[in-house]
């Protein structure tokens, strides 16, 4: 073996050369490298003559048929075995990534999609992310936006619009307004008009609030009603309905069987530009992680059970 025609600059090891270097050192022979290897001896044998060749100098001494390391093979070793825990550390973080045991699942919704559709889903993704913290947290629009935009690893639900250059926004389910009273106010009607609703004792949004600018869009140009009180939320709204004080305009989302058990449940009969559409909302320079995207894969099948109707987007855009 002519060790003078390995150059400096052939001096190195390839990623093959030293997996075949480390099975020998931690089996002690060649036969046995090979075999926890799965291949055929004369494969590792030929592996370590070529790296002896390329190196320029021998690793282990032939003594009587056995192998033993030289000090340079022992020095490799353990830069090796370094090497190699840090490859292992990498192996389980992508374990506990991929089974939800490392991460965590940040979340914030509009107050409605938080009553009943949200937990829904976090129970079903739960489920199979037995390991992964989630932190759920319902919010007002004014307030849902900034946290998204500047929280870190936030994902938004919010069934208004979401207008921001550093924001990205998929529709995932659409719905139709509903107008709700107490039991047996409405009767039997399939749909009901403003006009109708304007007759009744109202119970009404504030103005600033985005429910609010819808009502006023359901509206158009029927005379809006005074109110007997104004609200914030449609979750207030439904219960004051129930309570008899008057009717209200809601989102679909808020409403699920015990609530249509409770109350009178009527959908608003309006042009299809008056629907709510519940989006996914993330940041433009956090890209969502392969939990995020399972939870809103199961959120959108949540809306599809929970809310029907028509289906403005998909969570496949999101591969896209």
């Amino acid at each position: 073996m002519n060790y003078d025609e390995a150059t400096p600059q052939t001096r190195s090891m390839s990623l093959r050369q030293i997996e075949v270097f480390r099975a020998i050192m931690m089996t002690g022979s060649i036969s046995e490298a090979a075999r926890s290897l799965y291949v055929a001896q004369p494969s590792v044998s030929r592996v370590l003559q070529v790296t002896e060749s390329r190196l320029g100098f021998l690793l282990f001494e032939r003594t009587r048929g056995r192998l033993y390391p030289t000090p340079e093979a022992k020095r490799i070793f353990d830069e090796v075995m370094r090497a190699y825990e840090g490859i292992e550390r990498v192996d389980s973080l992508v374990r506990s990534l991929a089974d939800g045991s490392s991460g965590k699942l940040n979340i914030v919704c509009s107050p409605s999609l938080g009553v009943h559709l949200v937990p829904l889903a976090i129970a079903r993704f739960h489920r199979e992310f037995t390991q992964l913290p989630i932190q759920f947290e319902p919010l007002t629009h004014n307030h849902l936006v900034p946290r998204v935009l500047f929280g870190k690893g936030y994902i938004g639900l919010s069934m208004f619009e979401v207008e921001h250059p550093n924001l990205v926004t998929v529709p995932l389910q659409s719905g139709r307004v509903l107008c709700v009273a107490k039991k047996g106010t409405l009767g039997r009607r399939r749909a009901i008009e403003p006009k109708q609703v304007a007759a009744m004792p109202w119970i009404d949004y504030e103005p600033d609030t985005p429910l609010g600018r819808i009502v006023g869009k359901v509206f158009g140009g029927e005379r809006r009603p005074e109110p007997v009180v104004r609200v914030r939320s449609a979750i207030s709204a439904c219960t004051l309905a129930k309570e008899g004080v008057g009717v209200a305009i809601v989102d679909p989302f808020c409403i699920d069987g015990a609530t249509r058990d409770a109350l009178d449940v009527v959908p608003m009969r309006v042009d299809d530009g008056h629907r709510l559409t519940a989006s996914l909302v993330y940041s433009h320079v956090e890209p969502l992680s392969s939990a995020a995207r399972r939870f809103i894969e199961i959120m959108e099948g949540v809306l599809r059970e929970r809310v029907g109707g028509a289906t403005r987007g998909s969570c496949k855009a999101l591969s896209k």
